[in-house]
């Protein structure tokens, strides 16, 4: 708060009013100036905290990216492994039945320092492009974890008929068929959700050669 006293003593003519308004003046800019430099220390610092957090978030969850990689990996071996079981199951029918595997487990992003410096409104005192960044980099993690939701989805429908059966059950041709076009599905939403992967594998690495 600015206080602007009252002169002490009896102005005498123009002059004094003059110069105790010129005072007043000069006293007002330091302040406001003052106040000024004080609120853009805290925007500053406000920003800093935030890009400081982010680029700890960015860099955890490459590693989580490395990991949801070698997730998908391993789940399009056992989507093979199943394809190669069914088509077993068709060509001998009275075969013992083989062992279908299905299993995906969600891979989430760290996203703390975003949301948090959302709150705070330290976007609002970042450089565009660098807030242009740090919004497209959590957009992209926010379309793979519902890329990754939808694969779920996806192994849980493949699942959901051959979990339904006993120890002795036998697929017929029809039911091979099905579970082959489930499979296919499957694997055609992890070859979506690894391209998304490898993408924002590259944003992360490139973001992190460009802070250095």
């Amino acid at each position: 708060m600015l206080d602007v006293h009252a002169p002490h003593g009896r102005m005498e003519g123009l002059r004094d009013f003059l110069l105790h308004l010129l005072t007043i003046t000069i006293g007002l800019l330091i302040a406001l100036g003052l106040e000024g430099c004080v609120e853009w220390q805290h925007h500053r610092n406000l920003v800093h905290e935030a890009e400081d957090g982010m680029r700890g978030e960015i860099a955890q969850n490459l590693d989580t990216v490395t990991a949801l990689q070698k997730q998908i990996a391993d789940h399009q071996k056992e989507l093979d492994a199943d394809l190669v079981v069914i088509a077993g199951l068709r060509a001998h029918p009275e075969s013992k039945k083989g062992q279908l595997s299905f299993g995906f487990a969600l891979e989430g992003f760290t996203d703390v320092a975003w949301k948090t410096a959302q709150n705070t409104g330290a976007m609002a005192y970042m450089p565009y492009q660098g807030a242009k960044t740090y919004s497209e980099i959590y957009d992209a993690q926010t379309q793979v974890y519902s890329a990754e939701e939808l694969v779920v989805n996806d192994v849980v429908r493949a699942a959901a008929f051959p979990s339904t059966q006993g120890n002795d059950w036998k697929p017929t041709p029809q039911q091979c068929d099905e579970l082959t076009d489930r499979i296919g599905e499957l694997r055609m939403r992890l070859m979506l959700l690894n391209s998304l992967v490898t993408s924002l594998q590259h944003t992360y690495q490139e973001f992190q050669h460009g802070t250095h």
